[in-house]
């Protein structure tokens, strides 16, 4: 491979790497846009729906450390939710003085529409990988995420 069909193709990762970026933002500008919710509201109600397919009850706290956010703003973002009937506060079934967050099912299907549309695309695109392939995106993407972590924690200049 000479170095003009290196940087062509090097070019043409980037590339599509912004591409999916921009598809990505403005996936997520629809999805505020139709459920009227804010980013972390979002993640939340995902977070929520998650661990409730997998049968685990949520407290505030966990939502706290899953967002990275205060516990302040936890309750405000719960607060919110709640009010427009995206979550309920369960009393806890063996401890009185906790509480969990369970989202609604009017929450799972703002979400559903475009969230799971996108999902179940992802899967289908996954699955038609070979095994060599999957291995590479898996490298690729892992690579991604370590650089972005370590860009974003990294000293600044």
């Amino acid at each position: 491979m000479t170095d003009i069909e290196l940087d062509e193709s090097v070019g043409a990762v980037l590339a599509a790497y912004h591409r999916f970026r921009d598809a990505d933002s403005a996936m997520a500008l629809r999805i505020r846009s139709e459920t009227g919710m804010s980013d972390n509201e979002i993640a939340i109600i995902r977070y929520l729906l998650r661990e409730r397919s997998d049968e685990h009850e949520v407290m505030p706290s966990q939502i706290s450390r899953h967002l990275g956010i205060s516990s302040a703003s936890t309750t405000a973002l719960i607060d919110r939710l709640e009010r427009a009937g995206m979550v309920e506060r369960i009393s806890h079934p063996t401890d009185r003085r906790s509480i969990l967050v369970a989202a609604t099912d009017l929450a799972a299907e703002r979400i559903a529409s475009t969230h799971d549309a996108f999902e179940q695309r992802l899967l289908d695109l996954t699955s038609n990988l070979g095994d060599v392939e999957r291995h590479d995106v898996i490298a690729y993407l892992t690579a991604l995420a370590e650089a972005a972590d370590a860009t974003a924690t990294g000293p600044r200049r």
